[in-house]
């Protein structure tokens, strides 16, 4: 059996009234805070991104052009079966409910591993951080994006390798099957979350190194994390081969478009990623994130590479996770919440009895209470002009009409309630698999050509349409009819609508 792996820890009077209550119902409040921030985001609109998932989900079915049907995303399956299921309900913020779950899902799995490794006190530190960092909307985890789904799965895979690496025997196989199941799930929502697999493997590789764990007992215990992986590979098969689309599809889709994306943000201009970057650095010091990354840092060299088992697989967890950030090419602000899972173990491991980490940890709490408080009270979260131009067209519109957005915003698609011929709701991935927008003109001037185009901005942003092809197809075959906050409305030539009042406050 693994012993402790933080060794001693010093034995000192709390005097503070939260550490005077009993763990569970510690944990408890913690959730009930939790419930509350996230309930107040409820009644937000949609984000691009999970408008886009639900467009998908709404209109998967098999046998289609792509993965999922008609509209093409570049994400794994499992996170497109979440919004599936919100979307039976009919609610679009079902998904936020969803992503609530998993929220908590986070603080409690955090709270269960650091308690198993530093007990009560540890407990608390990582469930308070874990609930500032799925709360905050400093790291848009008010969205129901991937990260905020796949990060309590890696948090969850780290509790159950915890379990089971402290067992003797079978009884570590079962903790390690499921800790399998749960790396893997992480990886079906989000194909860069192998969070899980680089802790358990690293944890077990340093637990033997250390002759913490024996030989026999770790072979038990990757065997089990082995067989999970396996259920997760089966079932993401399993759905490939329900999907009709083939594995070199399902493939290029999910992982193989990644590379190319990342290709064609090089080949233009690095501008916006770069802005994008510097604020995402910018959010990551606000929020309390690289401060306490420091302070980690700071413990590592104090102590010399002396480190636990555990220590040594946080610390390798998140140099992968800062160069997987490093590596998202777009860096959008949900991207920094996969530090969650490995932050709030962390705070939990070294909080209680290192100055700089405890610090660090209540800047991040204190951060997250700050922001959600001025987000929620002044109403920033809601209100997008997009949704105003989707709600003009839902009232513009007529049954059977559809509508394509120039280029994304799939947030004013998902709130007009038309479906779009063409099948990219997403810029970058319109890049990269219709870079020359032959696709989309194709679309234009086919018999299935949409009733409403949007025009949002330069129909030329990425100059990747030198000769104004797109811009002579579209007043070839439509006329401009509205200017809604901003964004010129193309109408199909030969079609009447009546206009509905514009409003743009």
């Amino acid at each position: 059996m693994l012993p402790h792996f933080t060794g001693h820890v010093a034995v000192v009077a709390f005097t503070q009234p939260w550490v005077r209550v009993p763990l569970h119902r510690f944990v408890l409040l913690v959730v009930g805070a939790v419930l509350v921030l996230r309930v107040g985001y409820l009644t937000g609109p949609l984000a691009s991104d999970e408008a886009g998932y639900l467009l998908v989900a709404e209109s998967w079915r098999r046998g289609g052009p792509n993965l999922y049907g008609h509209y093409f995303v570049d994400r794994p399956p499992l996170l497109i079966t979440l919004y599936r299921v919100a979307a039976l309900t009919g609610w679009a913020p079902t998904v936020r409910v969803l992503a609530t779950g998993f929220s908590v899902l986070l603080v409690v799995a955090a709270a269960w591993a650091a308690h198993q490794v530093a007990g009560d006190r540890g407990a608390r530190w990582a469930a308070m951080v874990a609930a500032a960092l799925v709360t905050t909307p400093m790291l848009a985890a008010q969205e129901a994006d991937g990260e905020i789904f796949a990060a309590p799965l890696v948090m969850l895979a780290v509790a159950l390798t915890l379990a089971a690496v402290r067992r003797a025997g079978w009884r570590s196989f079962l903790p390690a099957v499921a800790a399998g199941v749960a790396a893997g799930s992480a990886v079906m929502v989000k194909q860069n979350f192998v969070d899980g697999v680089v802790f358990a493997g690293v944890l077990v590789l340093a637990s033997v190194a250390q002759r913490r764990l024996s030989g026999r007992d770790s072979l038990r215990v990757v065997a089990g994390g082995c067989a999970g992986g396996v259920l997760v590979v089966l079932g993401a098969l399993g759905f490939v081969a329900w999907s009709r689309v083939g594995i070199a599809v399902a493939w290029t889709d999910v992982f193989g478009v990644r590379s190319s994306a990342l290709d064609v943000i090089e080949d233009h201009s690095l501008h916006a990623p770069m802005l994008r970057a510097t604020s995402l650095v910018v959010l990551a010091v606000v929020a309390g994130l690289l401060p306490m990354l420091a302070a980690l840092v700071v413990e590592a060299v104090r102590r010399r590479g002396r480190g636990s088992p555990v220590a040594w697989a946080v610390g390798a967890t998140l140099l992968v996770e800062v160069v997987s950030i490093a590596m998202g090419g777009s860096y959008w602000a949900h991207y920094l919440l996969q530090l969650a899972p490995m932050l709030a173990l962390a705070a939990g491991l070294w909080a209680a009895d290192a100055a700089r980490v405890r610090a660090c940890a209540a800047l991040v709490v204190a951060a997250s209470v700050a922001a959600s408080s001025v987000i929620l009270l002044s109403g920033a979260a809601f209100g997008h002009r997009d949704q105003r131009v989707g709600a003009w067209l839902h009232a513009s519109s007529r049954p059977g009409d559809t509508v394509t957005q120039l280029f994304g915003n799939a947030d004013a698609q998902q709130a007009s309630g038309m479906a779009s011929p063409y099948p990219q709701l997403w810029t970058l991935p319109m890049r990269t698999l219709d870079p020359h927008l032959s696709q989309l003109r194709a679309v234009l001037r086919s018999p299935h050509a949409p009733t409403w185009v949007v025009a949002w901005g330069d129909l030329d942003p990425w100059r990747i349409d030198a000769h104004g092809l797109t811009r002579r197809t579209l007043a070839q075959h439509y006329e401009p009819v509205a200017d809604v906050c901003g964004h010129v409305v193309y109408l199909h030539d030969g079609l009447r609508r009546d206009l509905a009042p514009v409003r743009c406050r």
